[in-house]
């Protein structure tokens, strides 16, 4: 029997329907890998995300081979639009900004005397425990004993002075403990020149204002108006203005690093160069205080003199650096250590001084060759400490072992000629 062929019409539409399942079967093979490829990129961010979490962005890179010192977030980077809103996205240096505002300024107050309670205020002080002590500059007290500190939600209570330090300018103040906030005190020792520092005061009146600079030195040796020498200092660029004295100058991870203090100005307004009392001395003297309403800091009680090449060259001294001991009080407490003062009296400027005596070159072998030396020597000391005392005399140097300290008072650090 001869076998019929496929018609036209017939042939048409086997073709139609390969053409279908071809299309059918390319769609199929199209959808499975489009489905592989998202459970692909599902299983791949899973696991980027995982890195990221654990390891984080310089891990991550690191991970692909690619070599990575370390991550720059930029204060400076261009900022993006955030999707399709018309408003800016804060850049990483922002948002840490605005956190630590956020964080800390509850823990600033602004100080105003009891007996002239105006608008400006006096300056800012900073709450260092939940009990409610609160530290801040002496000259922001003054004489005063009685304040009103306000709070940032705009309330108002009373402080009382605890006691102050005139020659480091810090003061403590009591105020009711309920619903205050305490800084977070973190260490100077982790500031280096260039790093971002923040202060939150009251520059002229406007309260809670927030400055950033950098630390544009360190261990500033900077005197004050009593003639005293204060060491350590952080110099800052930050916009300091009256107000912002005693004040919290933060580091970068929202603590405090030190105190606003003073400023360095002809103008009385900011001129750049400003200064803060490092956290470590902050708190040193604040304990000191709370403990027993005053600082004990050592000191030698002598009438001290900074040599230099001319009183050098007169005295027929080997060396001209150092302090000369011109007097020591009688039956004190460096005599009794054996400090020896001078014996020949000579005019030096508008006072009298006496040559031969000893010169200081090292306390508790810290280097001694002027006055900035010799305050940061005995700056971390306490009356009644005993310390080692190396002094050139007769052209040789000697070590006067175990030499009481008295306390230093606003009085006997004036006890020294310039």
């Amino acid at each position: 029997m001869k076998k019929q062929r496929p018609s036209g019409p017939e042939i048409l539409i086997i073709i139609l329907a390969a053409v279908v399942s071809m299309l059918v079967f390319a769609l199929l093979a199209i959808w499975t890998r489009a489905l592989n490829k998202a459970e692909e990129s599902e299983l791949l961010h899973d696991v980027l995300k995982n890195v990221i979490e654990e390891r984080g962005e310089k891990g991550l890179l690191e991970m692909a081979g690619v070599p990575v010192d370390d991550i720059h977030y930029s204060y400076e980077d261009l900022p993006l639009f955030s999707g399709d809103r018309p408003s800016w996205e804060l850049t990483v240096e922002e948002r840490r900004a605005a956190a630590i505002y956020e964080n800390c300024k509850e823990s600033v107050v602004q100080i105003v005397s009891a007996a002239e309670l105006s608008d400006t205020g006096q300056g800012a002080g900073v709450i260092i425990s939940p009990d409610g002590y609160i530290v801040t500059n002496r000259h922001v007290t003054g004489s005063g004993t009685d304040f009103i500190v306000r709070l940032y939600d705009g309330s108002v209570r009373e402080a009382r002075l605890v006691g102050s330090d005139v020659l480091s300018d810090i003061s403590v103040l009591k105020a009711e403990a309920e619903g205050l906030k305490a800084i977070e005190i973190g260490s100077s020792s982790s500031l280096v020149p260039g790093c971002t520092v923040y202060a939150i005061g009251h520059p002229y009146g406007y309260t809670w204002s927030m400055a950033r600079g950098i630390v544009s030195g360190l261990d500033r040796m900077v005197s004050t108006d009593t003639g005293a020498v204060i060491p350590s200092m952080i110099q800052t660029d930050a916009l300091i203005n009256p107000g912002n004295s005693g004040g919290p100058l933060l580091a970068s991870d929202g603590t405090m690093a030190g105190l606003v203090s003073s400023i360095y100005s002809r103008s009385g307004g900011a001129e750049g160069v400003s200064f803060a009392l490092p956290s470590e001395v902050v708190m040193d003297a604040a304990e000191q205080i709370i403990e027993t309403g005053s600082v004990h800091r050592g000191w030698l009680d002598i009438l001290s003199v900074e040599l230099n090449p001319q009183i050098a060259e007169y005295s027929g001294l080997s060396i001209s650096d150092g302090i000369l001991v011109s007097q020591v009080v009688p039956g004190g407490e460096a005599d009794r250590g054996g400090l020896k003062g001078g014996s020949e009296a000579v005019q030096y400027g508008q006072s009298v001084i006496y040559l031969g005596g000893d010169v200081i070159t090292a306390i508790n072998d810290i280097p001694v060759a002027s006055y900035s030396d010799y305050f940061a020597a005995l700056f971390h000391t306490r009356a009644g400490e005993s310390v080692d005392i190396t002094v050139m005399r007769n052209g040789r140097s000697i070590v006067l072992s175990g030499v009481r300290l008295v306390e230093q008072t606003e009085d006997n650090s004036r006890w020294l000629v310039r």
